[in-house]
């Protein structure tokens, strides 16, 4: 009897510890979304008193009711969606009791293409966040910046889809949906990650499986460069790359720091390959419908909402950058391997123009050109 009550009391004794150990592990994991939201820029006191009742329920018979989705829960956790809550406390700095304001989150109003922009065309509702890469199955207009290198670096990401490029992408878009975006939040230049070797030359990436979007133009530059590319959903990317189903994957910073990659991937290359941007996007005739008051303070809010964001990610990216080299070896290109890595993509870019267009591609190409890009 006593052995039985020492065996137990040993038990009880490792357990305790060992239950320790795991809340020791726990205290220490980093919390992705705290840390982010610690980096960000804070609201001045009058934006945050703005912000707090931007939806409040307003009494003016005739206000503009503006029902906005977003596919998650907030717009805190990053500079695109940041930007995006500037603009509606700039619209209600200029309109007030006008423009009444309701929010859907967490994809309330629908999470797919079909849903969102099939949504805002019939006029369900009149704007979303969302992401510019998803608009490939309604518009071409945007696909020039899933062209591999087309952009070099993330600051001629924000100069680009701020500028003329801009311009005649948004230009497009409306033409082929009816829709425009009013932002173009940035979000960032993509690098590729994985748990095999670092990447400094061509040479390291052969016969790597790396996972991408299923983007035909993604996946035709990234096996020109000599990796395997393997589409796979976004969802189960973090699974995959624990299970070695990939080597690696390509994203953004902020996303390879939201989603904790730093677990299962030891290497991040900066390749700068894509650009990507977010989209606060509307119904471009109802925008038009307008009143002359409330069209000039859309120009307006949109113009600070687009500067905001990429001074915002630069400053938010630096930060979330040295926080994951604590847990994984980083390293840059030279300029002669990016050159390599460059030249070989681009032997992509006719093939990428014929199912773009070549002369709208062209016309963004040379358009990102005269801007010295």
């Amino acid at each position: 009897m006593k052995t039985r009550t020492r065996i137990i009391a040993i038990a009880l004794f490792f357990s305790l510890i060992l239950t320790g150990l795991i809340s020791n592990v726990a205290a220490q994991k980093l919390d992705v979304t705290a840390f982010a939201l610690s980096i960000a820029t804070p609201l001045s006191a009058a934006d945050e008193a703005i912000w707090k009742t931007v939806d409040a329920k307003s009494n003016n018979p005739k206000k503009v009711v503006w029902r906005h989705g977003n596919v998650t829960g907030n717009m805190l956790d990053s500079p695109s969606v940041r930007g995006d809550r500037q603009f509606f406390i700039e619209m209600k700095k200029r309109l007030g009791d006008k423009v009444e304001f309701q929010f859907y989150m967490n994809g309330s109003l629908g999470t797919s293409a079909d849903q969102i922009l099939g949504g805002l065309q019939s006029r369900n509702f009149e704007s979303s966040s969302y992401n510019i890469g998803a608009f490939a199955e309604y518009t071409k207009a945007f696909m020039p910046l899933d062209v591999m290198f087309m952009v070099p670096n993330l600051d001629a990401g924000i100069a680009i889809v701020s500028g003329e490029p801009g311009r005649l992408m948004n230009e497009r878009c409306i033409k082929d949906t009816g829709l425009t975006v009013l932002t173009m939040g940035a979000i960032g230049m993509r690098h590729i990650t994985n748990s095999k070797r670092p990447i400094d030359q061509v040479s390291d990436i052969k016969g790597l499986k790396i996972r991408t979007q299923n983007n035909p133009l993604h996946i035709m530059a990234m096996n020109k460069i000599g990796a395997a590319a393997t589409p796979i959903a976004y969802a189960e990317l973090f699974t995959s790359l624990q299970q070695k189903v990939v080597d690696g994957q390509e994203n953004p910073i902020a996303n390879i720091f939201a989603q904790n990659f730093a677990e299962v991937q030891k290497y991040l290359t900066f390749t700068n390959h894509l650009y990507t941007a977010g989209a606060l996007v509307a119904n471009d005739k109802w925008i038009k419908s307008l009143s002359p008051e409330f069209q000039k303070a859309i120009a307006e809010s949109a113009k600070i909402a687009q500067d905001y964001s990429g001074p915002e990610l630069k400053k938010t990216e630096a930060k979330m950058i040295e926080k994951l080299k604590e847990r994984m070896t980083m390293n840059e290109l030279s300029a002669e391997e990016f050159a390599k890595f460059k030249k070989l993509s681009m032997e992509t870019w006719n093939d990428a123009a014929k199912r773009i267009g070549a002369d709208y591609f062209n016309s963004i190409k040379d358009a990102i050109e005269k801007m010295g890009y």
